[in-house]
């Protein structure tokens, strides 16, 4: 494809630097989550071992009036870390859709890119080959308009000058005048 343009190198960098971006912030996101679910449970278990060591010193009836009073608790911290991890995967989601939307355009925009530098380059190609063949005739135009000459039933007319120069291979074409 050659070299890209400018504004398409800063395009790519830009979606580039985007999604370094983005999964920087995820995993900086999976990693505060992952340090506070494990905090949290850490908590809860040093509560629960708190709560046993109550326990086992008192009755049984105690341990079960505690043991009843904590698991409610416990089930709404699972359901929290639960719904949590799926907001968190959701999240997840959203972020691939949006880096495979930003390289679906950019493929886009690099292809429609190639095809227009394709037919510029098919387009100059033919203005250059023009530009030449105007070019060597310049010559042809120069002489004839320097000479006394006309069109003449589709052929050249000239005047011909007695004392100008004789050139061909038998020597039978002779100058012609300069225009007056």
């Amino acid at each position: 494809m050659g070299s890209m343009q400018p504004g398409l190198q800063d395009a790519a960098k830009a979606i580039l630097m985007l999604r370094s971006e983005m999964a920087q912030r995820e995993a900086r996101m999976n990693a505060s989550f992952n340090q506070q679910v494990q905090s949290l449970r850490e908590d809860a278990s040093r509560f629960r071992r708190d709560v046993a060591d109550i326990v086992s010193g008192a009755g049984s009836q105690i341990a079960k009036e505690a043991k009843g009073a904590i698991s409610p608790v416990a089930a709404e911290y699972d359901r929290a870390v639960s719904t949590t991890s799926a907001h968190l995967q959701e999240a997840s989601k959203t972020v691939w859709l949006w880096f495979g939307a930003a390289g679906s355009i950019l493929l886009l925009v690099l292809l429609v890119g190639w095809a227009v530098l394709g037919y510029y380059r098919r387009e100059l190609s033919a203005i250059q080959d023009e530009l030449q063949r105007y070019e060597n005739a310049l010559p042809i135009v120069q002489a004839f308009t320097a000479s006394d000459a006309v069109l003449c039933g589709g052929r050249v007319c000239v005047n011909i000058d007695p004392d100008g120069q004789r050139i061909g291979d038998k020597r039978q074409y002779r100058q012609a005048r300069p225009r007056p």
